[in-house]
């Protein structure tokens, strides 16, 4: 389970907005670099962090607890 901090900023990025659009604005990314970024992580991790849908964007109950657990800002350094 190796995660990379570019990984972890995308995806509180997107957990926070809830907008790939607006998360790749605000990280300077493009949409499909972004999408890979989180694609990545959740390959690393073993499972969704994110519903997607063509209209909106959810966490999973896995992204739930990972946005929200309490290492989760620590990590960022």
């Amino acid at each position: 389970m190796r995660m990379s901090v570019k990984q972890l900023r995308a995806f509180l990025a997107v957990a926070h907005t809830l907008n790939f659009a607006h998360a790749s604005e605000r990280l300077n990314l493009s949409q499909p670099a972004l999408s890979l970024t989180i694609k990545g992580l959740e390959e690393a991790l073993g499972g969704a962090l994110l519903q997607r849908s063509t209209r909106k964007v959810t966490l999973t109950r896995r992204g739930t607890l990972s946005a929200d657990g309490p290492s989760a800002a620590g990590r960022l350094g």
